[in-house]
């Protein structure tokens, strides 16, 4: 492995003698690889996962065009903390950004944020509200940028209707078996579908604005110094045409269930509403251009975001676990219940989050 990746590396151009490597396992989608050079600075390799991404080179040309519109707004930084705050890529030695293997595969490079820390969850309110502050703050820097120049890499990812048809189609196909242990789950997507499908309607009538959003903003895409400051959104791979509730849900959704993705005793399942308002207040304090129909959405977006992510486990549980990775039977099921129960969490507090939301 090591000399394949000294021969990829060597297709950029690097500044330094490649030393060593490391493997990431941040992502569960790419492999990635920390290149570590004789001399700073050193480099994040990535290879991209071309059965989930088909469209691998559009999806690097995507993070080239956001880097640098992020890299002219932040203009003003010396070079060195822009470094910090951006995902900085790296050009190949034909003056691309990528390099295409002999296998087909596409790999990029970005030179890597020294001194910076990862979380899995959120271990305070301090964190949370940092979360925010990023996640706003890349949507303002990007609200200039004209959202149809950016390729669509994974077609209505967060439409709640595409995601029920999907839903829908597996359930005719499904074994009766498996139909029977799904029943409970069954019925909360029927008895819930109408109002999911809010955000959907709004796009769909033009009453949200089309921005560039980042499609993936769970904690551990987020780096951070160690004082615990935000520095920047990693991960852009899934960057896309979309509304702002889609970052801010999905934030919300991985941020303040208090139980893992995983985790089959749904008591220990909860709204953690401190990091709510936490990330809320980071939030709003960069993402100044939010308009008043924009703002009256975020609270169904809290709920949206699991809802879909609890459907498509319940998809892929009845198409026999044929997208996400499984480790046992019923994985799946149980991350479905999973997502319904936290749905329920945030019904029962629901009046008090859409309550502090307009207070913003």
């Amino acid at each position: 492995m090591e000399n394949v990746l000294k021969s990829i590396i060597n297709q950029f151009e690097i500044q330094s003698e490649f030393e060593s490597f490391q493997e990431l396992n941040s992502g569960h989608i790419n492999d990635t690889f920390l290149i570590k050079t004789i001399q700073k600075p050193q480099y994040v390799l990535q290879k991209i996962n071309n059965i989930v991404f088909k469209k691998a080179k559009k999806l690097i040309g995507n993070k080239i065009f956001v880097s640098n519109h992020l890299q002219q707004k932040l203009k003003y930084l010396p070079q060195k903390e822009i470094q910090q705050k951006v995902l900085c890529f790296v050009k190949a030695k034909d003056g691309t950004f990528f390099y295409e293997d002999a296998n087909g595969n596409f790999w990029n490079a970005s030179i890597f944020i020294e001194e910076s820390v990862t979380f899995l969850k959120a271990e305070n309110t301090q964190i949370a509200f940092e979360a925010g502050k990023i996640t706003g703050e890349f949507l303002e820097l990007t609200k200039d940028i004209d959202s149809a120049k950016i390729t669509t890499i994974l077609e209505d990812f967060h439409s709640v209707t595409v995601r029920y048809h999907q839903f829908k189609k597996a359930l005719q196909h499904a074994s009766e078996k498996k139909i029977n242990q799904s029943k409970e789950l069954i019925h909360f997507i029927e008895e819930h579908i109408e109002e999911m499908q809010e955000i959907d309607i709004a796009i769909q009538q033009n009453k949200l604005p089309l921005r560039v959003t980042h499609n993936d903003t769970k904690i551990s895409n987020i780096l951070f110094s160690k004082e615990n400051k935000a520095l920047c959104l990693i991960d852009t791979d899934t960057v896309m045409q979309g509304v702002l509730h889609f970052d801010y849900g999905d934030a919300i959704r991985t941020l303040c269930n208090t139980a893992d993705e995983d985790e089959i005793n749904t008591t220990k399942i909860g709204f953690n509403f401190e990091f709510f308002k936490s990330y809320t207040e980071g939030f709003f304090q960069t993402c100044k251009s939010a308009t008043k129909q924009e703002i009256n959405l975020l609270p169904i977006s809290i709920k949206v975001l699991p809802f879909i992510m609890g459907m498509r486990f319940l998809t892929d549980y009845l198409n026999n676990d044929s997208y996400f990775k499984t480790t046992y039977q019923k994985h799946n099921l149980d991350r479905a219940t999973n997502q319904f129960v936290f749905v329920k969490k945030i019904t029962q507090q629901f009046f008090k989050i859409k309550e502090f939301i307009q207070a913003q």
